[in-house]
């Protein structure tokens, strides 16, 4: 049987919960990790599923393996498999517990996941096949998270959740009649505590431009980019500079003209809509209008996001 945790030096990528200790030196404060996975939702796929080893936490030269995760039935396992599309918006699976009384200090930490690939494909819709997902050499690496002990696992909800943005962060190898299966990366991957959520409506004079997207941006933008990733080693440098930004999460409104966007960091965001038949691809700048030309009312709203709460942003 697997050792629930090894202590040397490194966390990961779920929801950590601590508990408080008395002590003017913060990096000597511990408090106990738990974490959730969340996912906002990807075109055209019935069931994403990822199948997780282990994941490993690491803060400057000490690493925690966290080799032992809470099913949904609230049993210990030594692997997890997560449909993520079944965690959507602010909805979450806890897969860490406090009662497996892992400690991290506070500090800056690297999170990485261990996928286990035969557990770890993508279901489309009228297609029964398994299309797998690949992660290079099974770790998926997600980076740097803060842990502090103030972020604590309340009731069943975690300290921290892992939000997969599998608009982003899921890329189709080969093409629609070619499919090598799927690649999942870190682009499009947050981790993040005590957060809040978004939700709104869209007018029906709208969806009925075609299918209409929610762009959320950190911050002031003056110029609101489509989804990229430059980092990608597909990526094609356009002749013209980048000069929009590119977004922090997204969101397809549903057939009810609803979206929701969960687990965004407390803070100042814009929120922006693209309604239309274009194609966002989510590595290459595609340089779409955002947002959409149009009687949008009104074209981008700034929304302040707090902990624990749901903000509400509609278009109509």
């Amino acid at each position: 049987m697997k050792a629930t945790f090894q202590k040397s030096l490194l966390p990961l990528l779920v929801m950590a919960a601590f508990g408080c200790s008395d002590s003017s030196d913060d990096d000597n404060v511990s408090a106990k990790f738990s974490l959730g996975l969340s996912d906002a939702p990807v075109d055209s796929a019935e069931a994403v599923y990822i199948e997780l080893d282990s994941i490993t936490l690491t803060k400057d030269d000490e690493v925690t393996t966290v080799s032992e995760f809470t099913n949904q039935s609230g049993e210990t396992v030594e692997s997890v498999q997560v449909n993520l599309l079944d965690f959507q918006g602010s909805a979450q699976i806890k897969i860490v517990d406090e009662s497996q009384n892992i400690e991290l200090g506070n500090g800056v930490y690297d999170m990485e996941l261990n996928v286990i690939d035969a557990g770890s494909y993508v279901l489309l819709e009228n297609d029964p096949t398994e299309h797998a997902i690949k992660v290079p050499s099974s770790r998926l690496r997600l980076g740097e998270f803060t842990v502090s002990d103030q972020a604590v696992q309340i009731a069943g909800t975690p300290a921290y959740t892992i939000e997969f943005d599998l608009r982003q962060s899921l890329v189709l190898r080969g093409n629609a009649k070619n499919n090598n299966g799927y690649i999942i990366k870190p682009h499009g991957v947050r981790i993040v505590s005590q957060p809040g959520n978004l939700s709104g409506t869209v007018g029906t004079d709208l969806t009925n431009l075609g299918q209409c997207t929610v762009y959320l941006y950190e911050g002031s933008v003056t110029e609101y980019g489509d989804m990229f990733d430059e980092d990608d080693e597909t990526f094609v440098t356009p002749e013209t500079e980048i000069t929009a930004s590119t977004p922090l999460a997204t969101a397809t409104v549903d057939v009810n003209g609803t979206y929701s966007i969960g687990f965004i960091t407390a803070g100042s965001y814009q929120v922006a809509l693209s309604c239309g038949t274009e194609v966002d691809d989510n590595i290459q700048f595609d340089g779409l209008t955002i947002p959409s030309a149009g009687d949008i009312t009104p074209a981008v709203q700034t929304v302040e996001i707090s902990a624990s709460e749901t903000s509400v942003v509609d278009f109509n």
